[in-house]
């Protein structure tokens, strides 16, 4: 026999075994069952003659004795038949302590069975069972009212949880289409009639008029700044040269006149071909990325401050600050993709231009503002002090205690001067000294780290969101560079090229006004050096000698680790300026103000000619808008070709998008886009919503409309109605919304500007409010640049009296006579075109102009007859010494700059 075969075999008579064993277990079951009724029967039969007898306390007794009787035996005997069966599972203390405990509970629901109270008004006598049956038949009661308190505890909660959801639900998809734009007609109704209507107010023109204002107060506050810059300059050459005030003062009269002075004209097809340039610049970063690095380095500064000054403004609105940042983020991916490093913006490795530009950023009113409001109250304390906390050598507090000590009490001091350093330090004075400026240092330190960590919140955003994209372009160009290099370069733009260098110089940031001290500059510096370390992450070492002092400092460095640490880490986490700024192409498309900007004549033609110069780097394609405007511009005026009263004088230029598909159309499409979307917003918000099972259509609400401006004779909401209909066919009719689908487009984006209304109103208030901070704030700047002029201008009368007073004289002064040899000698002609033969007969004649002091005439004389009139002005001679230039050119001859000022100064201001 096979294996197989055997074990076919077991497996059969297992089974024929266990068939077996179930057929007892059933045999057994039922004889057990016949045994439980003839049992029964017999304790009926018993029960029954007990009841004949009337006997109670009989029957009492025998239920007592014999517990399987009135129900009791087959409770028992029931268990009995189910221990037998579970005998075969449970061991026998389970079932004995199963047994007791069903024995207990009867007992218990006997108990107080016996002790409910038989009817007074009836002589029957309630038998156990009658009762045992009463009490559960209650119990059941009490728990069906139990079970059904609970039931509707449970349905009220999962109402309310029902309820709730759906709210949330609700919410969310309101969110949802808020943000969508998904809105139907009704909804958009029902939001604009649970709208204040004061937001049909719009403030974009009140903004416009504030940001023109604001542009205006800048540059002139600017060009204040520069005369007075120049008039400065005039005044020291004056004192220098012995020039005379009055020709000073001519120059500064000419600084006020040059204002009404226009010589350039540029005619309306040219300032439009500007206005489109420079809206192409603004609204089109990639212009302006290219730019820098193509320019001059020694132009760069100049020109990244036309950029963010001219043409984006101080942060005057989002708008400018969403172009601005646009242009940061493209300006490093460039810089990343040439880097090998990322630590060379710190280090120096390599040519960027991203630190100038942040530097130029962080110096708006943005940063400024938050560099006093955080840095101010410290700083103004601690200048206040005038200990040298700087001085924490042993050796160098040591001696300047004894020195202290004997110009305070006129003795000698007892301590031996001639000692180390290391004795120096064991002295309990110069301890208490050392360690009093080392709490204060570190208290000072630590309410810098305070007020710094604090105002997180308050850092500009703008310098929060470089740091954010320097960092995740890092990790996508730069994939390997490591966490630490990353927070060194975010700590080298944030606290060392913006916090540190307001800390060491409060005065250059208009922090602290008061003159400070330098020994308060000095501790600023000391107060860097802890904090620099701080930020680095590192610590002071005792083997340097220039560190040593500073190790007590390391305990503050260590505390204050962790916490720098957590704030590198939340510097780059903000939103991005969509949603910070909530700018958009909604908001761009609702400004009914066009862009403005105002620039200086000389910024434009050196934009212009940098563009012209560099197209071929700057738009490389032939079909480029960019080089289409340079084209139509010509060629630009050279910047000699522009005098000096032009080159300041401003244009205001209203930027036109000019580039679409189809210029003109698209433009009036927009246009007519936009006043189609304000007429239908009041509409929507006068008209009653009609409740409706169908999805209405914004023609159903448009003809609901008509129907009840009939019944209410209102002609003006009939006539707007009309209006939009008309401009909703032709629109229709140049393909910009469609009739087919209802005209949901065009509803879509008037969802979206009803969704986000309250969000721009909200916006353009807080705008308004800080234009009109900043404009205050400008104009009181621009009273202290006024009273400055005036200071300058009694300073030059005090010139007037005591440098240049002329001597009095009864006699009139006679021109000045040098032959042409005389003056070659000298060496003040150089160059000449007078022909040879006539240089030994050419005499010149040197006067000083009366009417305009510092402007000389020079008059050249062949015999007796003039041949040539010449003039000489001092002030363009000083200038062109004072940038290095060694000629002056006149008609017929080339003279020496400094020989000629030396002659001058001889023959006329000696």
């Amino acid at each position: 026999m096979s294996d197989t075969e055997e074990k076919v075999d077991i497996v059969e008579k297992e089974e024929e075994e266990e068939k077996e064993e179930k057929k007892e277990e059933k045999e057994e079951e039922k004889s057990e069952e016949k045994s439980e009724e003839k049992e029964e029967e017999s304790n009926n039969e018993e029960e029954e003659k007990v009841e004949e007898e009337g006997n109670e306390e009989k029957k009492d007794e025998k239920k007592r004795k014999k517990p399987s009787g009135s129900g009791w035996g087959k409770v028992k005997v029931s268990d009995s038949s189910k221990n037998k069966k579970a005998s075969k599972f449970l061991g026998v203390d389970q079932l004995e302590q199963k047994r007791k405990s069903r024995v207990e509970k009867m007992d218990v629901e006997e108990r107080q069975a016996l002790e409910i109270p038989d009817d007074e008004d009836e002589d029957y006598e309630y038998s156990i069972q009658d009762k045992l049956l009463f009490y559960k038949e209650r119990e059941c009661l009490l728990l069906l009212l139990e079970a059904r308190k609970l039931l509707s505890s449970m349905i009220f909660r999962k109402e309310k949880y029902i309820e709730q959801k759906l709210k949330e639900r609700e919410e969310l998809d309101l969110a949802k289409k808020k943000k969508t734009g998904r809105m139907s007609v009704q909804e958009i109704q029902d939001m604009l009639q649970s709208q204040p209507e004061d937001d049909d107010y719009d403030m974009v023109t009140v903004i416009q008029d504030l940001k023109k204002d604001l542009v205006v107060n800048v540059r002139k506050n600017h060009r204040l700044e520069r005369d007075l810059a120049k008039l400065d300059k005039k005044i020291a050459l004056l004192i220098k040269n012995k020039l005379s005030v009055e020709e000073v003062l001519a120059a500064s009269r000419k600084l006020k006149k040059k204002k009404n002075t226009q010589t350039i004209t540029i005619d309306s097809k040219k300032l439009e071909h500007y206005q489109d340039l420079f809206y192409l610049l603004q609204m089109n970063p990639k212009y302006l990325a290219n730019c820098i690095y193509v320019i001059n380095p020694k132009e760069l500064e100049s020109f990244l401050e036309t950029v963010i000054l001219t043409l984006f403004g101080d942060a005057f609105s989002p708008r400018e600050e969403f172009l601005l940042l646009s242009l940061f983020r493209l300006t490093i991916e460039r810089e990343l993709s040439v880097l090998k490093v990322f630590t060379d913006f710190v280090s120096g490795q390599s040519e960027t231009v991203l630190p100038k530009m942040i530097n130029n950023y962080n110096k708006r009113k943005e940063g400024l503002a938050y560099l006093k409001k955080t840095l101010e109250p410290i700083l103004l304390e601690f200048v206040k002090n005038d200990q040298p906390l700087h001085v924490l050598d042993p050796l160098q507090v040591y001696r300047a205690m004894i020195n202290e000590h004997e110009i305070t009490t006129g003795t000698k001091s007892d301590l031996d001067r001639n000692i180390t350093k290391e004795q120096a330090a064991e002295n309990e004075e110069v301890k208490s000294i050392i360690d009093s400026r080392l709490k204060l240092l570190d208290e000072t330190c630590q309410s810098f780290v305070n007020g710094i960590i604090k105002s997180l919140d308050s850092l500009p955003y703008g310098l929060r969101w470089l740091c954010k994209q320097l960092r995740e372009l890092c990790l996508v160009q730069l994939p390997e560079t490591p966490e630490e290099d990353i927070s060194k370069v975010l700590v080298y733009f944030v606290y060392y090229r913006f916090i540190n260098t307001a800390i060491v110089t409060p005065d250059a940031y208009d922090i602290c006004t008061n003159d400070i001290q330098a020994v308060a500059r000095k501790n600023l510096v000391s107060v860097s050096k802890v904090l620099g370390k701080l930020f680095n992450f590192s610590k002071f070492e005792s083997e340097k000698p220039q560190e040593e002092v500073y190790v007590p400092l390391n305990d503050f460095i260590e505390r204050n680790i962790p916490i720098v640490n957590e704030y590198i880490s939340s510097i780059y986490v903000v939103e991005d300026p969509e949603d910070k700024l909530q700018v958009n192409k909604y908001m761009e498309l609702a400004q009914k103000a066009k862009p403005v900007i105002i620039i200086s004549l000389m910024e434009i033609y050196r934009t212009h000619s940098l563009l012209k110069e560099n197209i071929s780097s700057i738009a490389p394609e032939e079909d480029d808008p960019l080089r289409i405007c340079i084209s139509e511009l010509g060629e630009p005026l050279k910047e000699e070709e522009i005098s000096e009263e032009d080159s300041d004088r401003e244009l205001q230029l209203t930027l036109v998008r000019r580039f679409n598909v189809d210029v003109e159309e698209d433009e009036e499409h927009q246009r007519l886009y936009a006043e189609t979307k304000e007429l239908v917003i009041p509409i929507l918000r006068m008209v009653p919503v009609h409740n409706s099972i169908h999805r209405l259509n914004l023609m159903d609400v448009l003809e609901a409309g008509i129907k009840y401006a009939t019944e209410n004779n209102n002609r003006q909401l009939q006539t707007q109605i009309n209006k939009i209909l008309e401009n909703l066919g032709r629109l229709e009719n140049a393909g910009a919304v469609s009739k087919n689908d209802h005209y949901e487009s065009f509803v879509h984006d008037v969802a979206l500007e009803v969704a986000n209304r309250s969000t721009i109103r909200e916006q353009q208030r807080k705008e308004v409010t800080r234009l009109k901070g900043t404009l205050e704030n400008l104009q009181h700047h621009q009273s202290y640049l006024t009273d400055s002029m005036q200071d300058y201008e009694e300073y030059l009368e005090a010139c007037k009296q005591n440098i240049l007073r002329p001597k009095p004289s009864k006699k009139k002064k006679k021109p000045e006579k040098f032959s042409y040899k005389e003056l070659e000698k000298k060496g003040i002609i150089v160059d000449s075109e007078v022909p040879n033969k006539m240089r030994g007969r050419t005499k010149f004649y040197i006067s000083s102009d009366p009417e305009s002091p510092g402007v000389f005439e020079v008059v050249a004389k062949m015999g007796a007859l003039a041949v040539e009139k010449m003039r000489i002005d001092l002030d363009e001679l000083l200038e062109k010494h004072y940038n290095g230039e060694s000629s002056l050119e006149l008609d017929q001859v080339t003279l020496d700059v400094n020989m000629t000022i030396h002659l001058i100064n001889k023959s006329f201001l000696s």
